[in-house]
């Protein structure tokens, strides 16, 4: 008997320690996860208030004036490059457009109500909260597997009429209990409980002698229940949104309401984590366009600057030509008409810059008015790239996290299937009870009175005297199985349709993939052309810069001469435009093929950074960056040892990624003259100068030089498997508007006497202006400017 009571006491420990096993669950905020939810920008009482008054945000001036405008560009310069940019956007940037033909652009449109809430920002700090969201869920579902401690103290007083003589001792007494239950879900569907309760009673009148009286009842129930059929194993409780829970114990499911299994569950995270690596994709993407956007806008500025320049340099040159009565008086208005025409396309081209700079600090997250212009530095990838088309296809369909979301879904289809077969089978149930009770007056003392009656209820219990034990099966099941029926019919269905989803979005990808391959080679190919239009219309200005110098210049040069002045300024801004293309194209394909996060070397992870890891890459980029153009400002000089050792070590030749220190500014970011801003007046003539020889073409027409260096401190690197990246046919150093080429001209033989160069034809300016031909003379002289004619300032 002994050992009995015993073997039972071990087994009733042992299973109450592992009904409390679900009771431990893994922490679920680590104390980083806290620091920086607190380090978040959340207003103070947002939880603790919620019936404050929630005002608007106040705008605080930045800078006088706000943000810069067309005709007001003095802001200081802010040099950034990709990597900064990118590390900007994952902190603090948006999505932006999420049009897989029309990247660049930021979202314009506010969320509004949708349902009965705001539908979802493409703010990274939005959106980055919607993985958590689905864990917690996770977490939800769990829960129905957690250990229940259920506890109840009760008094009653019961004084009643009684009709039968016999019990007239019942109609009056006071009834107390004490209950405590450990249940204990299991993951088989059943439920396994040890309930430990006292019940006390004490009567106004005894019947005789042989009564207890008041009378104690400790007692320990086991309970064990078990669905046999319908939610039988673990892999339908995984599946089931709740648990079966316990009749026996009059246990209803609790934890994980209004939650899906636990399976299905951990699809939802897997989606919602997809969704995030697609928005990231997307962002990505955006914010390399938009760099690139930005790029060519500042060389289309350029271009336009420097025709600006030109067609200033321009004019003095046609004016003063025709003062000395050379040129026909109405070119000077046509090439006032190109200082304008210039003039109109510098305003457009700065609102261009403006325009390309706000889209790109749309999606990193900044204002425009902070009082900075972003100036991109970065040297784009002018390297021909074709990758293996279909080594592409296999990545596009194993990376493309919008795949990973359709393939989830086919497989969340797929366990539906299976539970809805499983909810249609009918509820059959096993359940068994053994309890162990004892009787007393009294919970302490000695186990008999006096009387013989028992005294201690507790030793009477131990003792192991009375014993109870149940066994049963319940079944429940409709008749018909309709609704059960339908239920599997419609999941079938829904798993077909997510199957043909699935198998049509593989298509949509392998073409999108298609479309972005055609682009990069087409994009790359563009660049050759536009390169050798910009070199020869710098040939023409450079051959029409030797004839001028000959004293050959012919009137009938000027409208060509006109037109390839606003070609060339066209071609520049063309150039850099496939440039920016190109490197877009790129970009878009790595989109395509899923691996963008892997091409820009960003990587999504989940819990705090490591100590290590914790100073931002914002921080790291840009005091890298500064430091680099503290370096250019300054002569660098060798070590001691030599250029090529420090230390008096030799080291090898840099390779690869640029040093600190090699950086080198895109000339749109060089410190330039202003631009003019009104015509100029007539270059003075010189006395001493034979006014019968043409004027010789000022400096500046056709010929300010670009700087020579355009290198950046890192540049894209394009390496994927299949590809043949060989080095890129642009030379360093272009010098865009610097006229190319040369004029093969027979070598002149020195005349005496001033007299005219060979095959030259100098018109010689006229003693008195030009007298008009009386009516019917054989040719019609150039309208002549009255005296004292001004044009009017622009």
């Amino acid at each position: 008997m002994i050992r009995k009571r015993w073997a039972k006491r071990i087994l009733a420990g042992l299973l109450a320690i592992g009904s409390a096993g679900g009771c431990k669950q893994r922490v679920f905020m680590e104390p980083a996860d806290y620091k920086d939810a607190v380090m978040n920008a959340l207003p103070r009482g947002l939880e603790s208030e919620p019936h404050s008054t929630l005002t608007p945000s106040q705008v605080d001036p930045v800078t006088p004036g706000g943000p810069g405008d067309v005709l007001n560009t003095s802001r200081p310069a802010r040099m950034v490059t990709l990597q900064e940019c990118i590390a900007i956007a994952l902190e603090q940037g948006n999505t932006g457009s999420q049009v897989p033909t029309n990247f660049g652009f930021k979202t314009e449109s506010i969320e509004t109500l949708s349902g009965r809430t705001i539908g979802g920002s493409d703010s990274i700090k939005v959106f980055a909260v919607d993985p958590a969201i689905q864990a917690v869920n996770l977490e939800r579902s769990l829960s129905k597997f957690d250990a229940r401690w259920i506890n109840s103290v009760t008094w009653q007083k019961v004084d009643q009429p009684i009709a039968a003589q016999f019990l007239s001792f019942q109609n009056s007494r006071d009834v107390s209990n004490v209950s405590s239950t450990l249940a204990k879900p299991l993951p088989t569907g059943g439920t396994a409980g040890i309930t430990f309760s006292t019940d006390y009673q004490k009567f106004a009148n005894t019947p005789g002698n042989g009564f207890v009286n008041p009378n104690y009842t400790p007692r320990v129930q086991f309970s064990f229940e078990q669905p046999l059929l319908r939610l039988f194993g673990v892999e339908a409780n995984l599946l089931s949104p709740s648990h079966p829970g316990s009749q026996l114990l009059n246990l209803q499911p609790s934890g994980g309401q209004g939650t899906e299994g636990i399976l299905i569950s951990r699809i939802r995270v897997d989606q919602a984590k997809a969704e995030f690596d697609v928005r990231v994709n997307y962002m990505l993407v955006n914010v390399e366009t938009a760099y690139w956007n930005l790029y060519a806008a500042y060389y289309n500025l350029y271009a336009q600057e420097e025709g600006l320049r030109q067609a200033f340099e321009g004019y003095r040159f046609i004016q003063l030509r025709v003062d000395l009565g050379n040129q026909p008086p109405q070119d000077a208005f046509q090439a006032r008409a190109q200082f304008e025409r210039f003039r109109r396309q510098v305003y457009q081209a700065r609102g261009t810059v403006l325009e390309s700079e706000r889209q790109l600090r749309g999606m990193l997250g900044l204002r425009s008015d902070d009082g900075y212009r972003l100036i991109p530095i970065d040297k784009p990838n002018e390297a021909p790239y074709r990758p293996d088309f279909y080594e592409a296809a296999n990545e596009a369909l194993s990376n493309r996290p919008e795949l990973l979301e359709a393939r989830q879904t086919v497989k969340f289809n797929q366990l539906n299937v299976e539970l809805q077969k499983n909810l249609r089978r009918p509820d059959l149930r096993m359940f068994s009870q053994y309890d162990i009770a004892g009787l007393g007056t009294r919970l302490d003392g000695s186990e008999t009175l006096a009387n013989g009656n028992p005294g201690n209820a507790l030793a009477s219990f131990t003792n192991n005297q009375f014993n109870s034990w149940t066994l049963g099966f319940r079944l429940d099941m409709p008749l018909g199985f309709r609704d059960a029926n339908g239920l599997v019919r419609e999941a079938q269905l829904n798993l077909a349709r997510s199957y043909f989803q699935l198998r049509d979005s593989e298509m949509k990808a392998l073409e999108y993939l298609t479309q972005q391959y055609r682009r990069v080679i087409q994009s790359h190919a563009e660049i050759g052309p536009a390169r050798e239009e910009r070199k020869a219309l710098q040939i023409y200005l450079g051959k029409i810069k030797e004839v001028i110098d000959l004293g050959r210049w012919d009137s009938n040069y000027y409208q060509q001469y006109l037109q390839v002045q606003r070609d060339l300024a066209t071609s520049i801004a063309n150039e850099f435009r496939a440039i920016a293309d190109y490197n877009s194209a790129l970009a878009a394909l790595e989109l395509a093929k899923g691996t963008i996060q892997k091409y820009n070397n960003v990587s999504v992870n989940e819990g705090p950074l490591p100590p290590w890891a914790q100073k931002k890459a914002v921080d790291h980029i840009r005091e890298r960056t500064e430091s680099a153009l503290k370096l250019r400002e300054r002569d660098c000089q060798p070590p001691p040892g030599g250029p090529d050792t420090i230390g008096g070590t030799t080291i090898a030749p840099p390779g690869g990624t640029p040093l600190i220190g090699n950086i080198s500014l895109p000339p749109f970011a060089e410190k330039r003259d202003p631009l003019p801003d009104t015509l100029p007046s007539p270059l003075p003539i010189d006395p001493k100068k034979d006014l019968k020889k043409d004027p010789s073409l000022p400096s500046g027409i056709g010929i300010n030089a670009m700087p020579s260096s355009t290198s950046r401190l890192t540049q894209p690197v394009v390496q994927f498997p299949g590809a043949t990246v060989v080095g890129s046919p642009a030379s360093p150093g272009e010098e865009y508007f610097q006229p190319a080429g040369t004029v093969v001209i027979p070598k002149r033989t020195p005349i005496l006497n001033d007299s005219p160069a060979p095959r030259a034809n100098p018109v010689p300016l006229p003693a008195s202006p030009p007298t008009p031909l009386p009516p019917g003379g054989n040719s019609v002289p150039l309208p002549v400017p009255p005296p004292g004619l001004s044009l009017p300032t622009p």
